[in-house]
């Protein structure tokens, strides 16, 4: 589990809610505080989809971060930012395996931390190790300016 700053974060805001950086992301819950305190959970409800989508969709269990980020930018979109955002995306391994990244953005300040939740108990971290590095090289490839914590 890793933490990280973002320095700038009306770029990472830019690319979180208007570009296709983070759309690969599912998105287990997210909770917006604008107005009103405002709680997503990300469970997909595949009943609700048109079929064709739903055949697409059908091994997911959350909702794809390219669903569900129109939603959540109309949400936040006008002259203030929110008072607090927090996404968490996870991703799924063939094997069972959960990496997450939780995006944090409150008072001002926005940070990334990465998460790892294996499917079997196990000392080994590397896999743990491995996402850590996985989720720091999406930041740099992306030209995200972050500070580790």
């Amino acid at each position: 589990m890793k933490m990280y700053q973002i320095e700038e974060v009306k770029l990472f805001m830019a690319q979180l809610l208007l570009q296709e950086t983070f759309d690969k992301f599912c998105v287990s819950v997210a909770e917006i505080r604008t107005i009103v305190p405002i709680t997503i959970k990300g469970t997909m409800s595949h009943d609700w989809l048109s079929p064709e989508d739903a055949e697409q969709y059908k091994e997911l269990e959350y909702i794809p971060w390219k669903l569900l980020r129109p939603m959540v930018f109309e949400l936040i979109k006008g002259k203030q930012t929110p008072e607090f955002l927090k996404i968490q995306f996870v991703h799924y391994s063939a094997d069972g395996d959960c990496g997450g990244l939780r995006i944090q953005f409150e008072a001002g300040t926005l940070t990334c931390l990465s998460t790892y939740t294996p499917a079997e108990f196990s000392l080994d971290r590397n896999a743990e190790t491995l996402w850590d590095e996985n989720c720091q090289a999406f930041l740099k490839k992306h030209d995200i300016v972050s500070t580790q914590l």
